[in-house]
């Protein structure tokens, strides 16, 4: 019964490698066939990634409406799931953490709100958009807060460092700023400059000069100059040099630049394009398996101390072991992140008249967010990981005084039930490119040169009868897989 049990829940196939076709799907346009695979594949406890991966391959598809429904379910899910207490944690020690319920990363959740705001752009219900820009400024550090409750104080400092998403937060000054609501642009824009300043290295991404560009072109509309004076000072790298702005070092007053950045504003008659570009995967998890020793003469009593030793002496096998004789060594399943190869380092689109274009920059970076979610929480799974093979192996060694034939099969059954938790997000991207363009009123068709890294053409694509309103804004975004 054990063993048949063990076979039912533990399996030997991780979840990345079910949904091994997945991927392959969306490059092709397959999307009848992606959603196919996520219905086919997805388990009772993969419940909120299945309305996630179905929101998105949706949303590609062009079925607005449906990739909407979706994310909402996707959202109500995720929160239920983090306000519940955990009460599937004893199940998962005895079998593996694919028994607990999938609580998405922030990054994951971050991004709802984005494609969300898209899809009612798409739908012609900006007031909707509206709503989804309130709600994305938040879902990152919301997110943030609940995932540093479950690791280590000291392994939490630099996912709480991003726990402002500049990009998103970036993002909703645009949703405002297209609204006419520009004293929540403002607040929007500033907030994203401040988290740019502080994290662009860190997340690799570069800082849009556009945003300097928005932050002036409010601060005169709104009389923000003592704002703007503040923010050049601490967000230097979001705005050009003083000397570009006609202001000398000595210049610093209210005034000035009240004078400097009064002609700021969008030329007349001209409305503004914010194209996004999707490129490549998210980095997605593996399985490695390791293995650690079992020391004679020792009851481990206390699992936690024993998990944290044998994970800080992992670096140093033998620091661990000498002197002590091993009795057995355990073997365990543990997720691995595998950062992604991607090739695309942008994008060109013009209009096909001199001046009429723009070169992307990257100002999202979902991989190096996968990277440092999982770093922060690594010790975290490894330490659990370790206790759950003391866990399993106490438990056949109790057994086996009574049984060997017992024991034997309870080793089995920790055998079988041995599997890492490889579940994510798998269809966001890599990262995300955005490029601005401001034109005079009318229809355009977009030409959009996808680049690599080294700024070489790897396809062109046309987006035909882009609408452009005199003082308006039109939100477009493609992906490139």
């Amino acid at each position: 019964m054990l063993l048949a049990f063990g076979l039912l829940l533990g399996g030997c196939t991780t979840y990345s490698a079910k949904f091994a076709n997945l991927r392959p799907q969306l490059v092709q346009g397959q999307y009848d066939a992606a959603l196919a695979t996520v219905e086919a594949e997805s388990g009772s406890k993969d419940r909120l990634l299945y309305f996630l991966e179905r929101g998105l391959i949706l949303h590609f598809a062009g079925r607005y409406s449906e990739s909407n429904m979706e994310f909402s379910s996707a959202e109500r899910l995720a929160e239920d799931l983090y306000t519940k207490s955990i009460s599937e944690g004893a199940l998962s020690l005895l079998s593996n953490d694919n028994a607990i319920s999938y609580r998405a990363r922030p990054f994951e959740m971050a991004m709802v709100p984005y494609y969300k705001a898209l899809n009612y752009i798409y739908l012609g219900r900006p007031d909707e958009a509206q709503v989804e820009a309130r709600r994305a400024s938040l879902q990152m550090s919301k997110y943030v807060d609940a995932s540093l409750e479950g690791i280590r104080k000291e392994d939490g400092d630099i996912l709480q460092q991003v726990r402002n998403n500049a990009f998103l937060l970036y993002y909703s000054g645009m949703l405002y700023d297209s609204d006419g609501e520009v004293n929540d642009a403002f607040t929007a824009y500033r907030n994203a400059a401040v988290a740019y300043q502080q994290n662009h290295s860190i997340l690799d991404v570069e800082v849009p000069p556009s945003l300097g560009q928005d932050l002036e072109r409010l601060a005169a509309r709104l009389g923000f100059y003592s704002e703007l004076i503040q923010l050049k000072k601490d967000c230097p790298n979001v705005f050009t040099k003083d000397g570009d702005d006609g202001l000398d070092g000595a210049q610093k007053t209210p005034k000035d630049y009240e004078s400097a950045v009064r002609n700021k504003g969008w030329q007349a008659g001209h409305g503004e394009i914010a194209f996004f570009l999707e490129a490549g995967f998210v980095a997605y998890k593996t399985q490695i398996r390791f293995d650690f020793p079992i020391f004679e003469g020792e009851t481990y009593s206390d699992s936690d101390y024993w998990a944290w030793e044998m994970y800080a002496g992992m670096g140093n096998m033998q620091a661990l072991v000498r002197g002590r004789k091993i009795e057995y060594w355990v073997s365990v399943a543990a997720p691995e992140l595998q950062d992604p190869v991607g090739n695309i380092g942008g994008a060109r689109v013009s209009v096909g008249f001199s001046g009429g274009h723009a070169v992307t920059h990257q100002v999202a970076n979902l991989s190096r967010e996968a990277r440092i979610t999982f770093d922060s929480e690594k010790p975290t799974i490894f330490f659990k990981t370790i206790a759950r093979g003391l866990t399993k192996y106490i438990a056949s060694r109790e057994i086996k005084k009574q049984s060997d034939l017992a024991g034997a099969l309870a080793n089995l059954f920790g055998a079988t039930t041995e599997s890492a938790d490889t579940r994510s997000w798998l269809t966001i991207p890599e990262n995300v490119h955005l490029a601005r363009l401001s034109l005079p009123a009318g229809t355009y068709d977009l030409k959009v040169e996808v680049l690599d890294r080294q700024g070489h053409a790897l396809h062109t694509e046309t987006i035909a009868d882009v609408v452009v309103d005199a003082g308006g804004w039109t939100f477009l975004s493609r992906r490139v897989f």
